[in-house]
């Protein structure tokens, strides 16, 4: 019986709640309105200023996430730079010390080709040569590169026409070197060849021949060295640049 007398008078107090809610607001509508306003408006006001507060919160997180982003691109472009400048570095010194050594080993080169004796060397390295150019079975240097776009036949006459004409001395030797297309054959030989055929041949020392095959592979990429060249002239020994 209580609970049902307390359920009836609850509801009894909710309708007369809302019917004296709607008679203010029929009768005195601007005071009811602003009533209402006054009611409301500060929970409104506390939730835009976190909704604010919030924002703001939010914005200065993304900004300071900008920032970081920034440091850590410009601290990976000053690595990369750091990285580059060593890079240059080391390969500046590298080069340096490749040059030093080529120098060296040029120099060295030089020095043992001095002091060698020459006798017949030369003679039997460019003959070795001549009988490569002229083996057209064995290889092709001479069709496709001396005399390209010749004929084999006419290729191999004009080659043994050049070397009937050879005389082996130093100055036909240093002609061969500047010569335009069999200058660069003989270049080819020396570097790729000339080794392969002073293992087989039969030649007594092959030591210096080595050295003198070193030697004119410097001299045909460094003229300069010509000067090491000994030419003779009315019996007189001169270098060969003078």
């Amino acid at each position: 019986m209580i609970n049902n007398t307390f359920d009836f008078n609850k509801k009894n107090k909710s309708k007369s709640i809302i019917i004296t809610k709607i008679l203010r607001f029929n009768l005195y509508p601007n005071q009811y309105q602003q009533q209402m306003i006054n009611q409301y408006y500060p929970a409104q006001q506390r939730f835009l200023s976190q909704s604010n507060n919030f924002f703001s919160t939010s914005s200065l997180l993304s900004n300071i996430e900008q920032e970081r982003s920034y440091i850590s691109q410009i601290d990976k472009f000053q690595i990369n730079i750091e990285r580059k400048d060593l890079c240059e570095s080391e390969f500046n010194l590298s080069e340096s010390l490749l040059l030093k050594e080529e120098g060296f080993e040029m120099s060295d080169i030089v020095q043992k080709f001095d002091n060698i004796s020459k006798n017949n060397v030369s003679k039997n390295i460019i003959k070795a040569f001549f009988n490569y150019l002229l083996d057209i079975k064995k290889n092709d240097l001479l069709t496709d590169f001396v005399q390209k776009g010749t004929q084999p036949s006419q290729a191999r006459k004009m080659a043994k026409n050049y070397f009937k004409c050879y005389i082996f001395n130093n100055n036909s030797l240093l002609r061969l070197i500047q010569h335009p297309k069999y200058g660069k054959a003989f270049e080819f030989y020396l570097t790729f060849e000339a080794e392969k055929w002073l293992a087989n041949s039969k030649v007594q020392q092959k030591e210096i021949h080595l050295i003198y095959i070193d030697f004119l592979k410097l001299l045909c990429s460094n003229p300069k060295y010509s000067n090491h060249i000994i030419s003779y002239k009315k019996n007189k020994k001169i270098k060969s640049n003078e």
